[in-house]
């Protein structure tokens, strides 16, 4: 193995903002960039399903699987906002679909 960087210092050290640090590395978030880590975001949305559910917050989880192979999380819970969120000047449902470690549920 090969090293391609002669130097590793103060200067080497980056932090990667946003999606960037999915594309460069899906494999720290989803396990892996195969379809190991497909089945884990699967996993993680039907966590979140069971989570309301557990909260109290839903009483039915629908899980499908189709003949493609792909797969559907259904739940009776609280859903996702949707509004316009005016401290962050975006809609809710793009922040969380759409940036890492947004959400309401932290608190």
């Amino acid at each position: 193995m090969s090293n391609t960087k002669q130097t590793y210092n103060n200067e080497s050290i980056k932090a990667l903002k946003g999606a960037d640090r999915v594309r460069l590395r899906p494999g720290v978030i989803f396990g892996s960039d195969g379809l190991d880590g497909c089945q884990h975001s699967f996993f993680e949305i039907l966590s979140n399903s069971i989570d309301e559910a557990r909260e109290g917050y839903g009483d039915v989880i629908e899980v499908t699987r189709f003949k493609d192979r792909s797969i559907m999380v259904k739940d009776y819970g609280r859903g996702t906002p949707v509004e316009f969120n005016e401290k962050e000047g975006r809609y809710n449902w793009e922040l969380i679909y759409c940036e890492l470690y947004a959400g309401g549920k932290y608190d």
